[in-house]
């Protein structure tokens, strides 16, 4: 009130004028929600003054009623088929990075959407921060601290510090953010400096590269990757959240670290080369009450229903070759949702 701007109250009573003046109409239909979603609707105090005071005087309108029932009768239930477009062999991709394969395997007509048609999602202007937006904040972070800082200990937190306080930085999650995220930054400088103890450096980060494989163009591009004492290769992916489960990875799906070693060991990356030795998942998530842990989709045993660690690139090299003879090179449909449980994103579900 005191800004000038109408009461809180003015709204509520505005509504009650004008409820007032509907009921002076010659027929008036008063209606209510008997379930508020999922649970039945309690009626209000001036539905319930209503009858009171009326008595039988009111006339029920049953037919309204049993129109109203028809509407969300469908009869009869007839789904549509799932979309399967088969477009011809000169419009099937024959570039395809490493990222987008789980979305072909899991979601053809997803990958059809977008790399077929050309259709991308788009961000609402006043979107919040996304965990995808986190995910790219970390990436520049650790891009920079590796070209320009060639990973040095005690310059990677003054970078991270320099992000939030960027003025194109959200004020929320610079808020709610910034501890997790220094605590788990600390934790990655800390983890590299221990290992270089042990004889383990860090060769590159952030590079790309492609190799020929199946008919197609594999093209991918790695956070991080290690040298080992023993000269193999570590290949690493960043992860702010939960890395992907052995389950996914048994059931051929998550073999993004595979495919990067595969192009790797082919001499695809212009600045490192080499048999990959293992596979590791840095997340920046929280376990056992501290932010930052490592995780690996192999073992160098097997065990845990994990692939073993020498396997693991034949493996994706297998698996991949397979998606590409299906949908790049082959005659099978882009069929949506093909494997629902691998496919969680739904950007293109309203082409459906």
């Amino acid at each position: 009130a005191e800004l000038g701007l109408p009461g809180l109250e003015r709204q509520v009573g505005t509504s009650a004028h004008d409820f007032a003046q509907a009921l002076g109409a010659p027929r008036a239909i008063v209606t209510r929600a008997r379930r508020d979603a999922k649970s039945p609707a309690l009626a209000s105090r001036l539905w319930l003054r209503l009858q009171a005071l009326a008595g039988d005087r009111f006339e029920r309108a049953e037919a309204l009623e049993a129109w109203t029932r028809d509407l969300d009768d469908p009869r009869a239930h007839r789904p549509s088929d799932r979309p399967a477009p088969s477009p011809i062999a000169a419009l099937r991709p024959r570039l395809i990075s490493v990222t987008e394969v789980d979305r072909l395997k899991a979601d053809p007509y997803a990958f059809y959407a977008r790399r077929v048609l050309g259709l991308m999602p788009l961000d609402p202007v006043d979107a919040d921060p996304s965990a995808a937006w986190r995910g790219t904040a970390v990436h520049d972070i650790l891009e920079q601290w590796w070209k320009h800082d060639a990973c040095a200990i005690d310059a990677l937190r003054p970078r991270a510090e320099a992000m939030l306080r960027d003025e194109r930085t959200h004020p929320m999650m610079r808020a709610l953010w910034q501890p997790r995220l220094l605590e788990a930054i600390d934790w990655i400088a800390g983890t590299i400096a221990a290992q270089a103890v042990d004889g383990r450096v860090v060769a590159s980060a952030e590079g790309k590269g492609e190799i020929a494989i199946a008919g197609v163009t594999l093209r991918g591009r790695y956070d991080r990757v290690d040298r080992l004492p023993g000269g193999e290769l570590a290949i690493i992916d960043y992860k702010t959240g939960k890395p992907p489960s052995a389950t996914a990875v048994r059931a051929g799906y998550s073999l993004q670290l595979g495919l990067l070693g595969l192009i790797a060991e082919r001499g695809g990356f212009a600045d490192v080369a080499g048999k990959a030795g293992a596979f590791e998942y840095w997340s920046l998530g929280k376990k056992r009450d501290a932010f930052g842990y490592v995780e690996s989709p192999v073992d160098p045993e097997g065990k845990r229903d994990k692939i073993p660690t020498a396997e693991f690139t034949a493996t994706a090299a297998h698996n991949f070759t397979e998606v590409a003879g299906n949908w790049l090179t082959g005659s099978a449909a882009f069929t949506a949702k093909l494997v629902p449980e691998y496919a969680p994103y739904a950007e293109y579900d309203q082409l459906m």
